[in-house]
């Protein structure tokens, strides 16, 4: 009996030491999973009721380096509250696999700027849910355009995009991740600077400045959720704000949902100056880089070629070494380019012998063209082979050049390069009656082989 409880005491003791130490070893894995918030940043105590409203998150913490905690509520920075619509508007996310998909499409575009846009975040002191802006605006594709006109994944107008980006025919900023990040962010600090409220920064970022200023002017003391209640914002701004604070708060954790999170650095761009065109195609082929890169962090660019002068190209930081010793090398063998817009009776054929390309340098420069269907006002981009000005199409005939009214008994064959403007500059008639007399718009395109009816 003694023995047997001696035995029992020693087995229950080392249960108890066993226990202990396991206990312990996991509570130390988990804290390592937890990053330290920085010593010098008072983090201040959230009361209980409040705890799912609002979380504390300095603005110059390194949130890229933040990972999402495995439990607890999902929550956003203290400077936004998740107001009951903002949570209608997260639960309609969760109900619909057609609005998660969305965002994950626009997280997985976002990839190749996250890290620039990140930093960028952090030097403004953004409220780091800025980074999920561009999913509301964009879906993050520099290409997207909405039906007002505005353009990029930060979605700038004509009118707004000054003085941080440009548009001409070789660029248009308002595609370019670098300078339309710098603009957006420009212009949401000096929203806040005014306003001194990140929803009502956000609702002049959608809206504009002046009339947020004016409504709040005119109801002072009321905070964005009750000026939204009484409905005196724009009725897409009002959707704008809960919309972009429900998917903010879906993105930011995602990792809870399955997503499988990239803690990699991502992509560092590094900007190289340019004072002379570089055709990316080429570029791409010497360097041995994949092409789709270049183009990915070029996106302003109107054709795969880089303007005459003043450009900075953006390359991925392990390539640059190598791209400048490229540049370096062939600068004085790279070919310069002209953009021509096309005009009454311009043909592929007359540019070709004007600045020297032969016709299939010029179809390989201007993909979808077709020599008989040039349209005018159509812009080419054309390889300067040759050391001449700009191109000078013919004078129009006058009435007096032209033949008399005579019946069109003749025919014609027409030929690779033609257009209606052409064949009538020919036959000394004008290309109205040309079109008229076969059945034709002047617009309609001519084809090789067919024929028609001239004077």
């Amino acid at each position: 009996m003694g023995m047997g409880w001696h035995l029992l005491r020693r087995k229950a003791l080392i249960y108890f030491l066993l226990f202990f130490f396991l206990q312990a070893g996991y509570s130390a894995g988990e804290q390592e999973r937890v990053p330290e918030r920085p010593a010098s940043i008072p983090i201040p105590r959230i009361e209980q009721k409040s705890a799912q409203r609002s979380q504390y998150i300095p603005l110059s913490y390194d949130v890229t380096s933040v990972r999402q905690p495995h439990g607890g509520p999902e929550v956003l920075s203290s400077v936004f509250t998740l107001e009951p619509v903002v949570e209608e508007n997260y639960k309609r996310i969760l109900k619909s696999t057609e609005d998660q998909f969305r965002i994950r499409i626009a997280l997985e575009r976002a990839k190749p700027y996250e890290s620039f846009i990140r930093r960028k975040i952090e030097e403004y002191k953004l409220p780091p849910e800025i980074f999920y802006l561009p999913i509301v605006e964009s879906l993050y594709n520099p290409f997207a355009r909405s039906p007002q006109g505005a353009v990029g994944i930060w979605q700038f107008m004509a009118d707004s995009m000054h003085p941080w980006m440009v548009r001409n025919e070789w660029v248009d900023e308002r595609r370019d991740f670098w300078k339309s990040t710098v603009g957006a962010f420009e212009k949401l600090s000096i929203n806040y600077r005014y306003t001194k409220d990140w929803l009502f920064a956000l609702a002049a970022y959608n809206s504009g400045l002046n009339r947020v200023l004016y409504v709040m002017q005119t109801n002072p003391g009321k905070d964005y959720w009750r000026i939204a209640e009484a409905r005196l914002l724009p009725r897409e701004t009002r959707a704008y704000i809960p919309r972009f604070l429900a998917v903010a708060r879906y993105a930011s954790y995602l990792g809870r949902k399955g997503y499988a999170l990239d803690w990699g650095g991502g992509i560092q761009w590094i900007q190289i100056p340019l004072s002379f065109p570089v055709d990316l195609r080429v570029l791409a082929k010497k360097a041995d880089i994949n092409l789709e890169t270049l183009l990915i962090g070029n996106r302003e660019l109107q054709f795969p070629i880089t303007p005459p002068k003043n450009y900075a190209l953006k390359v991925p930081e392990q390539y640059v070494e190598k791209i400048q010793n490229i540049l370096k090398d062939e600068k004085n063998r790279l070919i310069d380019f002209v953009i021509h817009t096309v005009g009454p009776g311009d043909t592929l054929y007359d540019l070709s012998l004007h600045f020297g390309p032969p016709l299939s340098m010029l179809l390989e420069y201007n993909p979808g063209i077709r020599p008989e269907t040039l349209q005018v006002g159509t812009k080419l981009l054309i390889p300067k082979l040759k050391d001449v000005g700009l191109f000078k199409r013919s004078i129009s005939l006058s009435t007096q050049d032209l033949s008399p009214a005579e019946p069109f008994t003749n025919t014609y064959m027409v030929q690779e390069g033609d257009s209606l403007w052409s064949i009538a500059r020919s036959y000394r008639t004008t290309v109205d009656r040309l079109a008229r007399e076969n059945s034709l718009r002047v617009e309609d395109p001519i084809h090789p082989g067919t024929t028609l009816k001239v004077p």
